[in-house]
């Protein structure tokens, strides 16, 4: 199993440290806390951006579909 680091999800997503932080630490994120450290799994990490981005097909910002 292959794992990213915070640091890992800044550059895949192109973000900062300070939003790379609140990502992972929200409710429903893949992360993995191991004594102080954050870890995610890979695979988790692309399922979790797989429904990011199904939740924007609808068109909308949030999703829904425009009138």
């Amino acid at each position: 199993m292959n794992f990213y680091t915070v640091a890992d999800i800044q550059r895949v997503l192109g973000v900062g440290r300070n939003s790379a932080y609140r990502l992972v630490t929200q409710k429903g994120f893949p992360a993995i806390y191991v004594g102080n450290r954050i870890v995610i799994p890979a695979d988790l990490f692309q399922e979790w951006v797989n429904e990011q981005a199904g939740k924007r097909k609808g068109g909308g910002v949030d999703g829904k579909h425009q009138a």
